[in-house]
């Protein structure tokens, strides 16, 4: 397994909008492959801190996949860095695959001097609170009840891993 970014491997685009289809499908903003392609390469554009980083196997497949976000929601203007996109294909978890990706994400965002990430998660807050993410709030979000939690990326707490093909 290879965790990179995908502007490293564009050919990998379509995958990576398939996966996350298959996964959230029945939330509006899902379910359009055509339109998630289209949203990953305005944010493979974009000239700010915004990524995307994907697992891929031995056979160029994407197994996993998770975003650096600016203004995922954009009712509070101080959670400006949101950490989302997160899914491991079906087959692939339970592997630490997901954990790996994050701890990829974070060292990112404490390399280029952010000092806090939000996310929203409808059924993964045991997960994220493992790592330290604190539950802030619960609301709806695209019609769906999640939490919404921080972490704080303290400079002298580094976060494990380096990204390949940087």
């Amino acid at each position: 397994m290879n965790i990179t970014y995908l502007t490293n491997h564009l050919p990998q685009l379509r995958q990576t909008a398939r996966l996350m289809s298959a996964e959230w499908s029945a939330l509006p903003l899902w379910a359009s492959e055509t339109e998630i392609v289209a949203r990953l390469q305005a944010r493979l554009a974009a000239q700010d801190h915004q990524f995307t980083l994907i697992a891929i196997d031995e056979q160029e497949r994407v197994i996993a996949t998770g975003s650096i976000i600016r203004y995922e929601l954009e009712d509070v203007e101080q959670r400006r860095w949101w950490l989302g996109e997160v899914v491991t294909d079906a087959a692939c978890r339970g592997k630490g695959i997901a954990s790996a990706l994050i701890g990829q994400c974070l060292a990112h965002c404490q390399a280029k001097g952010i000092a806090t990430l939000w996310l929203y998660t409808p059924d993964q807050q045991a997960f994220y609170r493992k790592s330290g993410w604190q539950e802030i709030e619960q609301r709806e979000v695209y019609g769906e009840r999640v939490s919404v939690m921080s972490l704080s990326l303290s400079p002298q707490e580094r976060a494990p891993g380096v990204i390949a093909d940087e």
